[in-house]
């Protein structure tokens, strides 16, 4: 309370701030002339301004006289006070305007770990280069994501298509695997007499533990995911899944958005064309900061959805799924996109 009441005080001991800026500024060069080149005003004008101070202290602040101008008693004391103050406030000021440049260059990215190990990663050189001025950081999330929390400029969500959304992939799961398990045990095959279902004896199957093994259904058929056939290994980070499918030690589920890339590269392949899953949600990019999206922040995210629909048009033409694989393209292109 007496800061306060300190504060309101000299706002009517003196009768305008920059009084005390000139006189610091005479004081500290011993010059009226040179505070008066500093402020870009008259040697007369400096004059005024620090007789109004010194009226408004009720004492004089410098001596004048032939030699220049030199400090009373009474103007060492303020002096003293001043140059402190207003150094701190300077400081402070300095401080703030270097956070401020340096929040405008950062970006931060939340997304899911598999999507930045597994397809953004081996992008991030040309992303660099596309934007040196930003300055990247990353909010990685091991699992599912179920909400978004903080402020961030680019965010990654699995929900249902809005008008305003801004689509980076629709939500299509595909079952993966890499080239070498798919020739040592061969795909998927259909089970026989049983129509829906497949065999699953020799198979490894990889799930991440955040969902229930009947995601599967709809690849392996309805209740076929209880784990009696085949070899089930769960995991609770997905980045971990691509990679263990990757290196051939079995099949997992993987989104479109995490395994488009890997797909176009040869480094996954499907475990088996038919059985793919079309949710109708998608993967959505948003920023969860106050105000309209920034334009550094925007331009990443057009460029990220303008790569990631490469890969999905190169996925297309190599006669994968390909009515899943139009409908993606459909979504990714048609969609209102980054504005």
């Amino acid at each position: 309370m007496r800061y306060a009441q300190r504060m309101t005080e000299l706002a009517h001991l003196i009768s305008s701030p920059k009084a005390l800026l000139v006189f610091e500024a005479a004081a500290r060069h011993g010059s009226f002339t040179r505070a008066a080149r500093d402020f870009n005003i008259s040697q007369p004008s400096v004059s005024r301004n620090i007789a109004q101070l010194e009226q408004d202290i009720g004492q004089a602040l410098f001596l004048r006289g032939a030699g220049g101008a030199r400090l009373t008693e009474a103007g060492q004391v303020l002096f003293l006070a001043a140059s402190e103050g207003l150094n701190r406030i300077a400081n402070a000021i300095a401080m703030l305007r270097e956070q401020s440049d340096t929040h405008d260059t950062e970006v931060v990215l939340s997304f899911s770990n598999a999507f930045v190990t597994n397809w953004l990663v081996s992008r991030l050189a040309a992303l660099s280069d596309s934007f040196p001025e930003a300055v990247l950081r990353f909010d990685l999330v091991p699992g599912t994501r179920k909400s978004v929390t903080g402020e961030v400029d680019l965010a990654t969500l699995i929900a249902d298509p809005a008008p305003e959304a801004i689509v980076l992939a629709p939500e299509v799961i595909i079952p993966v695997c890499s080239a070498a398990y798919l020739a040592k045990h061969g795909p998927l095959p259909d089970r026989e007499g049983v129509a829906g279902e497949i065999r699953a004896e020799g198979h490894r199957f990889l799930h991440l533990s955040d969902h229930s093994r009947s995601i599967w259904d709809p690849v392996l058929g309805a209740g076929h995911s209880d784990g009696a056939e085949g070899m089930w290994h769960e995991f609770s980070d997905y980045a971990a899944i691509i990679q263990a499918a990757s290196d051939g030690s079995g099949i997992a589920l993987g989104w479109l958005n995490v395994v488009a890339g890997s797909l176009r590269s040869g480094r996954l392949v499907p475990a088996w064309q038919g059985r793919w899953i079309e949710t109708g949600r998608a993967i959505q990019l948003f920023s969860t900061r106050p105000g309209p999206m920034r334009p550094l922040a925007r331009d990443i995210g057009r460029w990220i959805c303008t790569q990631m629909a490469e890969d999905i048009d190169a996925v297309a033409a190599m006669g994968a799924g390909p009515r899943v694989m139009q409908q993606a393209q459909q979504i990714v292109w048609d969609g209102p996109g980054i504005r």
